[in-house]
């Protein structure tokens, strides 16, 4: 029988500059208190999972919504070192796009970023596209995540909600758009767990966990 892999996805839980509508991109903000209760009580949607690998991007928001949420599943003992802490490897490919300029600065109504060109492959200032975000992910997908599925794994990602888009891109759920993602990263709620299931490497169901 054809082994059967699974990814369960999610972005971090809210930060302060969420609730203030500003582009975050590498700034290193922290989750708010709501922020880690999301990430609690994802994980204990998540307690019929025992993932064989977890990875977050290298921004504590991440890694910290990946911890709250392996200890609140209570079923991944295993992935617990000596000291407490948690087996997350952290890969920079899944950071959130960089911002450049932008950082810190209300996407809805700074002038300079209603002003700019908001295309799918233009750089934000010093900064980099969406296109150059979704290339990145696509590699950490074909060359990390695949291989893994492929064996069966069940495998977890914190990440962004720019990296959540580009997952879906990625794996097909979505058309490559001709302008900016902005709008489609707005729609991606902060601690909400996403499954993709996959049946000897391809994807066969996509849904988020709650509305299975």
């Amino acid at each position: 029988m054809p082994p059967k892999g699974i990814l369960v996805l999610f972005r971090h839980g809210e930060t302060e500059y969420n609730k203030l509508h500003y582009l975050t991109g590498l700034a290193d903000i922290p989750l708010t208190k709501t922020g880690e209760d999301q990430a609690r009580a994802a994980g204990k949607d998540l307690s019929g999972f025992a993932f064989d690998k977890a990875y977050s991007s290298t921004l504590s928001r991440a890694l910290r919504t990946a911890s709250l949420a392996l200890e609140a599943s209570g079923s991944n003992g295993r992935l617990r070192n000596a000291d407490g802490t948690w087996q997350i490897e952290q890969r920079s490919e899944i950071n959130e796009g960089d911002a450049g300029d932008f950082t810190g600065k209300n996407k809805f109504t700074d002038p300079e970023i209603l002003a700019y060109p908001h295309r799918y492959d233009v750089p934000l200032p010093h900064g980099e596209s969406d296109q150059q975000m979704v290339e990145r992910v696509r590699k950490f997908y074909n060359d990390v995540l695949l291989p893994r599925v492929v064996l069966g794994e069940t495998v977890l990602v914190v990440s962004h909600s720019g990296i959540m888009v580009a997952f879906d891109i990625v794996a097909g759920l979505r058309s490559v758009p001709t302008e900016d993602i902005w709008s489609h990263r707005s729609a991606v709620p902060n601690a909400a767990p996403v499954v993709f299931e996959y049946t000897d490497g391809a994807l066969t169901k996509h849904y988020a966990l709650d509305v299975q």
